[in-house]
């Protein structure tokens, strides 16, 4: 895929979900307009509307490549940091267990704490002498994870630890 086509994908995703909506409220408008149903029928029309509006407005961020508070891998490549120090700590990653170049990275939010902070710290260092690093989580003590379950594990409830990756998994350069 060349790169101009790469860029414009987002926005002609943007400006299709607009086209969606505006094709809504047109079917809406003329639903409320010229025919004889119900008031009642009406009004929930308006409202099922209105409430994907906002289910779709909130989920968004989430598809545009928000980090993410949940589905951290068990072992990941990490390939850069951020901390906002009261708040989160953003780690991009790439999922290895398919193998390194099967991935794209996702950034990921993990809730602050200081003896992570300290952990992503010396794992900066090693990222800034160009020394790659694979993280692995583990689930804390107390908590335990259901496969069974739906539910995704949050990353409140999850152990970090960083180690040089082998020489096999560092990644080519082009």
């Amino acid at each position: 895929m060349t790169e101009a086509l790469q860029s414009a994908i987002p926005t002609a995703n943007i400006t299709a979900l607009t086209v969606a909506y505006l094709l809504l409220v047109v079917l809406l408008l003329a639903l409320n307009l010229s025919t004889p149903w119900n008031w009642v029928i009406k009004l929930a029309m308006n409202l099922l509307v209105v409430f994907f509006f906002l289910v779709t407005y909130h989920s968004w961020p989430k598809i545009l490549g928000w980090p993410t508070e949940r589905d951290l891998p068990s072992t990941f490549y990490l390939h850069a940091v951020a901390i906002d120090e009261p708040g989160h700590i953003y780690l991009w990653g790439a999922d290895i267990s398919q193998g390194l170049g099967r991935t794209v990275p996702r950034s990921y939010a993990v809730p602050y704490s200081a003896k992570l902070h300290d952990r992503v710290d010396k794992a900066t260092r090693k990222l800034r002498k160009g020394l790659p690093v694979i993280g692995q989580v583990s689930t804390t003590a107390g908590t335990r994870a259901d496969p069974s379950s739906l539910e995704q594990t949050p990353t409140d409830q999850l152990s970090i630890t960083f180690m040089d990756a082998p020489q096999a998994l560092i990644p080519g350069k082009n």
